[in-house]
């Protein structure tokens, strides 16, 4: 498995890249993980106006979870910290929910796909998933399967399956591929916000907003970032973006699982309220179900409020390339830029001169959506 992306050197620049890529945009220090490359929760409290407090965990015997206390600014929880303490919360909450069926219960799954039709599966529930019933079929079920019919429902390959059902396989090269391609785009979305989130220098406050839903036909995925005051006048360069393109393409290497959450919304607002964008969604979600339930989907560490569904793992993706960014609407509070990004699966791959030409023609379309 690839480590982080490399070292870049010290000094002004803004951005994690390849060495001497980009020598005006804020960069990585040396041998910095790109994990680790993300800004400090400090600056990003007092863009909330949470100024002296501190989040801590408590020790082992005393009151369980994180605490908002008061603290100097020096000694703020920084962006390493928020990772940890988002993850501890997600698996926290994902063992919790395990504990509620002590004991397994089977469930029957029915193949109802074009081929081996009929066939049924008896598995656990609230622990097998579809891609577990996809290994009882065949490698080939492992390989294309992008996502689940369940009972009708587009369902992620990763997510369990809570009751007894109907399932079919969805792929690429169906005749009718439109939910596969919008559970890629949905992805590519939120690998492209990981990205953007841990690529600038620690003294940059970089919040992410939401991942839009472009229409497939534009043939783009976005995700719109408020960056730090200071950016507000900077615009990236060809540099810049092969730098983020990069970063995206260590991701793929990784080849990390997409996990999925259904959560209580009082749970999101814990895992994300350092993130004042994140928080108003998480509200917006939550008031469209009267369970005020929220879903998350987790790659690796990082972890994003996602209706889903999304793709089984990260090396699904093949070409993908940060293409642009854009101005959407400035405020004197911020200026919301929109990261635009292109993409195509492995299942899909062309040669390199095609992948230009299908590039060129996209980037026209999606200026015209």
């Amino acid at each position: 498995v690839a480590a982080g992306g490399p070292s870049v050197g010290t000094g002004t620049k803004l951005f994690h890249g390849t060495q001497g890529a980009c020598s005006e945009f804020p960069g990585r220090r040396a041998g910095e993980d790109l994990r680790e490359a993300v800004p400090t929760a400090a600056k990003e409290a007092m863009a909330l106006g949470m100024r002296g407090l501190r989040l801590w965990q408590a020790a082992p015997g005393g009151p369980a979870g994180w605490r908002l206390i008061a603290t100097s600014p020096a000694s703020r929880l920084s962006q390493t910290e928020l990772i940890v303490m988002q993850n501890d919360l997600f698996n926290k909450e994902k063992n919790r929910q395990l504990s509620l069926t002590p004991r397994t219960e089977k469930i029957e799954v029915k193949h109802v796909g074009k081929t081996d039709p009929g066939t049924v599966f008896v598995m656990n529930k609230n622990i097998s998933t579809p891609y577990n019933c996809a290994l009882h079929l065949s490698e080939w079920y492992c390989r294309k399967s992008i996502l689940a019919l369940v009972d009708g429902q587009p369902w992620d390959m990763y997510k369990p399956l809570t009751k007894s059902c109907e399932i079919e396989f969805l792929t690429f090269k169906d005749r009718d591929p439109g939910e596969v391609n919008k559970a890629y785009w949905r992805s590519c979305a939120m690998m492209m916000g990981c990205v953007i989130e841990r690529a600038f220098k620690d003294e940059y406050v970089v919040s992410l907003v939401r991942a839009p839903e472009v229409p497939v036909i534009c043939g783009a995925f976005c995700y719109d970032v408020v960056l730090d005051k200071r950016l507000d006048e900077w615009m990236p360069t060809k540099e810049n973006l092969r730098s983020l393109t990069k970063d995206a393409h260590t991701l793929i290497y990784k080849d990390l699982p997409f996990e999925t959450l259904e959560v209580e919304a009082k749970v999101a607002l814990e895992i994300f309220q350092h993130n004042k964008y994140k928080t108003d969604f998480i509200e917006e979600k939550a008031s469209q179900n009267p369970e005020r339930i929220v879903k998350l989907h987790r790659f690796g560490d990082f972890i994003d409020v996602s209706e889903g569904p999304l793709i089984p793992r990260t090396s699904i993706c093949f070409q993908y390339e940060v293409s642009a960014v854009h101005n959407l609407q400035a405020t004197p509070l911020s200026l919301v830029r929109r990261f635009q990004g292109l993409s195509l699966p492995v299942h899909l791959r062309v040669s390199k001169a095609g992948i230009t030409i299908f590039y060129n023609k996209i980037l026209l379309e999606f200026s015209e959506c």
